[in-house]
């Protein structure tokens, strides 16, 4: 039964990403792309602003580093960025990086993705 429940949830989450894809085609144009799946793993950037954020996704073009920047990136409805959540939401390509260790013996995490601009995710 639990399992059933499970596959409802990621193929509802699969669905909305698909909407999301054709009802905002609009916003491509602009640079912002879409992305959604499993967050597997949160790192805090101790040397720099923000957090990596791994994701397993929904489909695999979506799998990838991201860059969580708080007070920047928009939350909706929930705001938990944390490991084993579903996530959905908007970003863009650029060529921030995320940096860790203690200054000023920092290195730089990857970033494949892009930076977040609005996410959600689930509770």
């Amino acid at each position: 039964m639990k399992n059933i429940f499970k596959k409802k949830k990621v193929l509802i989450f699969s669905i909305l990403i698909l909407i999301g894809f054709f009802s905002a085609s609009f916003v491509l144009a602009a640079g912002i792309s879409f992305f959604g799946g499993k967050i597997i793993s949160v790192t805090n950037c101790s040397c720099s602003e923000g957090s990596q954020v791994n994701i397993t996704g929904y489909p695999s073009m979506f799998s990838g580093t991201y860059l969580y920047l708080p007070g920047t990136t928009q939350v909706r409805r929930t705001g938990n960025v944390m490991s084993n959540r579903l996530i959905i939401g908007q970003y863009t390509s650029d060529d921030k990086t995320c940096m860790v260790g203690k200054k000023p013996y920092c290195s730089s995490l990857p970033i494949s993705k892009g930076t977040m601009k609005l996410i959600s995710t689930n509770f």
